[in-house]
């Protein structure tokens, strides 16, 4: 069994070309999930990077609102602290110099009132009202500047706010005055954002309670009943939310409102119990997403095919070098072993043991094969060559290996138990074959191989010596030396 006997010989190189086939493939499927990790990192890393421009941009958002409120409330308290400075406690006259002052700061949504110690608080127009109940009064009076919770019909019915600073008189308090706002005015200045077409700016007390509501939650009373109505991922909550506002502190809060995804950030004003909250609808950032997770796909499908593709190159190009180097093992006219690749062959295969070693050597050429080419050509040599591969393989076992020494010269090794008279068994069923094809006739040197004999050359010596002999005796036959 050639064949066999190649597969036996070649297991060594075998099992390196499929350890080479195996870290390749194993290279090639790490390179493959790496590409696709890689992939994947960088589309959490730009998914990350958005999520925080977008928290940024909502904080930077939240901060300028901040901003705005708090420097309305000062230069609201320092108007109405030089107003107190020179403002005259009313005494009911109706002509009070102040008031006149008073009705040019009045607008719609804002008006201008001057209260006594008694707590009965003037406007224009003759009217007044009391308020010496209200907490902001109370506090107003020791001295200090003072913004009022949100209350309910204060403002001809509308809900509002009061800011009030004392009218003190040789360092005594002997009445305030107080500028009072509408909750539409307040969320005029609260609300005046880039954000409101995806959200909107908001004043909230520690209880929830909207001061100022803008066009994010104009329909609500309270945050948290809105808040109720969100379903929230994994670490978000609405009690977590409770706590924050009632313990003064920021914080973020990310959910879903009719499936889209909304983010809401507060963080204390610094007036009276009011934070600032600013709620953003992610909307806007929709289409950066959606495109940066369409490139990360295109990336990865792109990466995966081209790196296939380079697999698949490469898996054809070892293919078919794999052919030619089988090619190259046999020779391309007769079908045989070559000479460079038998050596090889041979030198493996006579370090077996017992009767898996070869055991014989025939050394065999054509006879006047000189002639046939100058007669008939170098084609029909090729021809005769031809044939003669066809035979040797018919009268050979499988196990042997025959080989195209040079020219018109064949090495034929046979495999297998040793046996005295098999090879002349051989020889003679190669000549016979070839005294039937009519054409051709070939001598054949035979010799045994002792044990423990590994010397390649030696061998071929003795069985070219007895094809010497066999040419000598008349060709067309074989001799053995021993």
């Amino acid at each position: 069994m050639a064949r066999a006997v190649f597969d036996m010989t070649n297991h060594r190189d075998k099992n390196h070309a499929s350890i080479r086939m195996a870290v390749g493939f194993a290279l090639a499927v790490f390179i493959v999930i790496g590409v696709f990790l890689l992939n994947l990192y960088y589309y959490k890393e730009m998914q990350t990077s958005l999520r925080n421009q977008i928290y940024h941009d909502l904080e930077k958002q939240n901060d300028s609102a901040l901003n705005h409120l708090q420097g309305l409330i000062q230069e609201k308290f320092q108007w109405l602290e030089l107003f107190a400075a020179h403002c005259e406690v009313p005494e009911e006259s109706g002509d009070e110099k102040w008031q006149a002052f008073a009705q040019v700061q009045e607008t719609d949504g804002v008006r201008i009132g001057v209260a006594d110690l008694k707590g009965t608080i003037y406007y224009g127009a003759n009217r007044s009202r009391i308020i010496s109940s209200r907490s902001y009064f109370k506090q107003v009076l020791k001295g200090e500047n003072t913004v009022s919770r949100l209350l309910p019909g204060e403002f001809d019915g509308q809900d509002g706010i009061i800011l009030a600073s004392p009218i003190i008189r040789d360092r005594q308090v002997i009445g305030a005055v107080c500028m009072e706002y509408t909750k539409q005015e307040l969320e005029t200045y609260a609300d005046d954002s880039s954000l409101r077409p995806y959200g909107g700016n908001m004043i909230v007390t520690e209880t929830g309670e909207l001061v100022a509501a803008g066009s994010a939650l104009n329909s609500y009373k309270n945050i948290l009943d809105y808040l109720k109505e969100m379903s929230y991922k994994k670490g978000q909550s609405l009690a977590q939310v409770k706590q924050d506002l009632k313990e003064n502190q920021p914080g973020y809060l990310s959910y879903e409102k009719d499936k889209k995804r909304q983010l809401l950030y507060y963080q204390p004003s610094g007036i009276a119990n009011w934070l600032v909250a600013s709620v953003i609808d992610q909307e806007e950032y929709s289409a950066s997403w959606n495109r940066i997770r369409e490139l990360t796909f295109f990336m990865i499908a792109g990466s995966l095919f081209l790196l296939l593709t380079a697999v698949s190159f490469l898996f054809r190009l070892w293919r078919f070098r794999r052919r030619q180097e089988k090619q190259i093992q046999k020779d391309y006219l007769t079908g045989v072993y070559t000479r460079e690749t038998a050596g090889k062959l041979i030198a493996k295969g006579l370090r077996g043991n017992e009767n898996q070693r070869f055991y014989a050597c025939m050394f065999l050429d054509i006879d006047d094969f000189k002639k046939i080419n100058d007669t008939f050509g170098h084609y029909e040599g090729d021809v005769v060559l031809t044939e003669v591969g066809k035979i040797l393989n018919s009268c050979t076992r499988k196990d042997d290996v025959i080989v195209r020494f040079g020219g018109d010269e064949f090495c034929i090794w046979l495999y297998g138990e040793k046996r005295k008279k098999q090879p002349e068994v051989i020889a003679e069923r190669i000549l016979n074959a070839f005294r039937i094809s009519g054409t051709i006739q070939v001598s054949i040197g035979i010799t045994l191989i002792k044990e423990k004999e590994y010397d390649y050359d030696a061998i071929i010596k003795r069985a070219d010596d007895a094809l010497y002999e066999a040419k000598k005796k008349g060709k067309n036959q074989f001799a053995v030396k021993e």
